[in-house]
Parts: C-alpha cells; structure tokens; sequence
C-alpha cells in the first residue's frame, strides 16, 4: 500500500531563495493506509528545493506517533526522534528522502482496522505556515484480515468499488482484479470466484454488511460494502 511522505519547506534567513521550500506530506489526504502484514509501512520525509537549489541549513521537524486504538510499543513501534535534512541538500540527491518504519506488530486473529497518528512538532529551519497542505498531523490506518499473508494492501485513494449499497453486483475501477473472496462480519467465507469485466455478482447474498477481497495488478483490495 502506499507510503506517507514528508516535503521539507526551508526559510533562509538572509535571502528569500529558498523561500518557496517545503517540509510536511506530500499525500494530499490526511490518511496513510496500511495493511498489517506489509514491512514497507513506515512515513516518508522528503525536502522539497525548487530550481534544484541546495539547502543553506538544517531543515525537520521532532517526529512521533500518538495512539489511537493501535498502542504504541503493542500494535506499532515507533520511537519519536527528530529528523532533518542536512545542508547541501537538494530534490536530486538520494538523501532528500527518508523513510521512518512503523514496525507493524502481525496479529492472525484480530478483523478490521486500527489507527495511530504521526505528528510533526517543533520545527527546525521552518515554520507551521510552510508545512504542505498546512497539516503537522497524519492519520495511519492499520488494516487486520485475519491472515498472516503479506500481500501488499491496495491504497484505498487508488481505486473506487461502487454501488454501494450493492443489489445486484459489485463493479471496481481503478485496479483489475483477478479472484476474490467475500467474508461476513463473523469471519465466514459467503462467496469465492473469478473477476469478469471488473464485476461481481453478490445478487445471491443477503443482506448486511461483507468485506470483499480481491487480488489485483496492484496488490490486495479490502473492502467493506453493504448488500441491499
């Protein structure tokens, strides 16, 4: 699934040449998803230089992370630390990018999501009014299937499973899905089978409330909808 990305936004403190810099997330949303199993979650730093400029300074921030219904230290581990990019730094240089590991904790038996949040604090070489998307916070979604395969989790901003309510049949766009498996809340595989043209027929389930897996060109779907 997808990585969380920091853009570093420099201030110079005697010319205005690095005045457009950025430091905070690049991901437009204010969510990171992840499924549990994936050892590549961690948050991105990145320092953004326009015109291929160099950093004059240190540019970062403390970075931590704040429970939500995922614990600290049980279900992720993540120390705070404070990270920056060094002077001589620019968008060319492999050092413009970092990544921090959350170090997702595998659980086999727990269903559904949970969340933690990444925070940004105590600027160095910049200020609030220049993280991008004016945001210091990020939200992380941590998603259980129950397995302890890791197939990498499809973004959830990558793709689209529509109608919901569903009647008849489950359409996606965005991925191409091969096979797929529907599960009730309870854990219990309803229906199993091969994606055609995108589409899935779900006219023969009940009611309520499935999650649908589908493997794909792009790793794994999960997701929730409701049959009416």
């Amino acid at each position: 699934m997808k990585k969380l990305v920091l853009v570093c936004s420099v201030v110079l403190f005697s010319f205005a040449a690095q005045a457009q810099l950025r430091f905070g997330f690049t991901n437009p949303l204010d969510y990171d998803n992840w499924n549990v199993n994936d050892t590549s979650a961690g948050v991105e730093l990145v320092v953004w230089t326009p015109n291929n400029d160099t950093l004059r300074f240190n540019v970062g921030a403390d970075v931590s992370a704040v429970d939500g219904n995922a614990r600290n230290g049980i279900e992720f581990n993540f120390q705070p630390q404070k990270w920056w990019f060094a002077p001589g730094t620019n968008i060319y240089d492999t050092s413009n990018k970092k990544v921090l590991k959350y170090n997702l904790t595998p659980n086999t038996t727990f269903f559904g999501e949970k969340d933690f949040y990444i925070i940004l604090s105590n600027y160095e070489g910049i200020t609030a009014s220049q993280l991008m998307y004016g945001r210091s916070m990020m939200r992380v979604i941590v998603d259980y299937d129950g397995t302890n395969v890791g197939i990498k989790r499809v973004e959830k901003n990558t793709y689209r499973v529509f109608p919901v309510p569903a009647t008849n049949a489950l359409h996606v766009e965005g991925v191409n899905p091969s096979s797929y498996k529907i599960m009730d809340m309870s854990g219990r595989v309803t229906q199993t089978g091969d994606v055609l043209n995108n589409s899935i027929e779900v006219s023969a389930l009940q009611s309520g409330l499935y999650v649908l897996y589908a493997e794909t060109d792009r790793g794994l779907l999960v997701q929730k909808f409701s049959k009416y």
